[in-house]
């Protein structure tokens, strides 16, 4: 009878002692990010946490707050479109981790000439797409959905993205809205192109334009040598930046005014 007990006793010390080295390793902070984006290389680069690999930074959010993860690292822009689903829940600490910009993507062959004609569309129309940049970022801009479109008697622009990523594409229903979106849609209808949309992983885009998959890659791709290896860029048409998004009530980085505060507490968190 005692030696059953004593069993008994080891197995429960036994249990508690795991559970709480499992607590231990559990309670390290964990950082999201999108897979394949900036937020990643900056998370695996500039701290000691836990990085967790998300289809997109909606996802990671949503996980952060649940409390599965700690913080999520991603581009400013989405960071508040986000925050402002959750507005109870979550905020962004308003401090630049990275400087960035974004480009279009476009095939290397370009048989269409679409560098240069987008290129001096959007040199065209520079007013015009920064104040509508402005309202899709702020918010406030007139929500349109659009659609990809067929006329045989025009040729096809196939534009890839990755329609999880406010402000700048995103679905709706059957359609997509998002600043990307629109100004392509703009391109096509003064071009006289077909806009075909495809919706694929972030990650997917490079390669499915690079093999002609794709004219165009529209998903504020950051300009970078190693994409510049496989396709060609447009002029820049944003500048962005990587920032926290963190619970509403996480008082970490509050007293931070630069991304050299921001970077040296990532560093010390355990």
């Amino acid at each position: 009878m005692k030696k059953k007990v004593l069993i008994a006793l080891l197995v429960v010390a036994i249990v508690c002692v795991s559970a709480m080295a499992f607590a231990g390793c559990s309670s390290k902070p964990k950082v999201g990010y999108q897979v394949g984006t900036t937020g990643e290389t900056y998370t695996k680069d500039h701290t000691n946490l836990g990085p967790v690999d998300y289809e997109n930074a909606t996802l990671a959010v949503q996980d952060m707050i649940n409390g599965r993860i700690s913080y999520v690292i991603t581009d400013i822009a989405p960071a508040k479109a986000i925050a402002n689903q959750f507005p109870d829940k979550v905020k962004v600490i308003d401090i630049g981790l990275t400087e960035e910009e974004y480009c279009f993507a476009i095939n290397p062959k370009d048989t269409k000439n679409i560098k240069q004609l987008l290129d001096e569309f959007m040199t065209e129309n520079e007013t015009q797409l920064k104040e509508l940049q402005i309202k899709y970022v702020q918010g406030t801009n007139e929500k349109k959905v659009i659609y990809s479109n067929a006329n045989p008697s025009r040729p096809n622009l196939v534009v890839a993205t990755s329609a999880d990523f406010p402000p700048f594409e995103n679905k709706s229903g059957y359609g997509y809205e998002g600043y990307d979106i629109e100004v392509m849609n703009m391109f096509c209808e003064k071009y006289n192109f077909n806009l075909v949309i495809e919706d694929m992983s972030f990650t997917s885009i490079v390669l499915a334009v690079n093999t002609g998959k794709a004219d165009v890659g529209a998903a504020a791709m950051t300009w970078s040598e190693e994409r510049a290896e496989s396709v060609v860029f447009s002029k820049a048409y944003y500048d962005a930046t990587q920032v926290i998004i963190c619970p509403i009530g996480d008082i970490t980085f509050d007293a931070c005014k630069t991304a050299a505060d921001v970077e040296e507490i990532l560093k010390a968190l355990k």
